[in-house]
């Protein structure tokens, strides 16, 4: 009972704070998933403060992208999700380089 309590109160929390998210991001969802309401993924997507985020949602999918459908679908999910890191890792992560970058130029600018 208290872990389904606090389950709940974490998740009306996070709920709250959507617009905190502001990491890159890929929402993947089956329209006809019954057991998470497609609404919160759309709500995350579009709340959230994020400047690099992509929502998939499937026609015709459940909960269980990647296990419960059959290969075809799982293919193209999983298509869908090497595209998108694909998309950001093939040039490097510029932001994190240049964070990296001024890190490491910092202590020689003082000697």
């Amino acid at each position: 009972m208290n872990t389904g309590h606090e389950l709940l109160r974490i998740s009306l929390d996070l709920e709250q704070r959507l617009e905190e998210v502001s990491l890159p991001f890929l929402v993947l969802h089956g329209e006809e998933d019954k057991v998470t309401d497609k609404s919160v993924s759309e709500k995350l997507f579009s709340v959230a403060s994020s400047s690099d985020k992509t929502i998939k949602l499937y026609p015709e999918m459940w909960h269980g992208l990647l296990y419960g459908e059959p290969v075809e679908n799982r293919d193209i999910v999983f298509g869908d999700i090497i595209d998108w890191l694909g998309n950001r890792t093939h040039l490097g992560n510029t932001r994190l380089e240049m964070e990296q970058k001024r890190m490491n130029d910092a202590p020689s600018k003082s000697k």
